[in-house]
């Protein structure tokens, strides 16, 4: 079980759950793929990067190095520029 909590990118992509509530590794998974637009990837810790490292290995795809930069409506400091 992860607690979405520890890791700052996957805690940020549990706006609509308890991040203290542990998930499943599939649950972590769902969350990291259907959003990874959203992931600073400059920005993940060794820790959050050995999980997603150990997801991509489980479920057999690569997530890390893909896709470059999250849109420019996604800010790091959270706030939102107009459309």
């Amino acid at each position: 079980m992860i607690i979405p909590a520890e890791f700052l990118s996957l805690k940020l992509l549990c706006w609509n759950r308890d991040p203290s509530v542990p998930i499943d590794c599939g649950t972590a998974w769902t969350l990291y793929k259907r959003n990874w637009r959203l992931v600073w990837q400059d920005t993940l810790d060794q820790t959050e990067t050995e999980l997603i490292e150990s997801l991509q290995v489980e479920f057999g795809q690569v997530l890390l190095g893909t896709e470059g930069d999250p849109p420019p409506w996604a800010q790091r400091d959270g706030s939102q520029t107009e459309k």
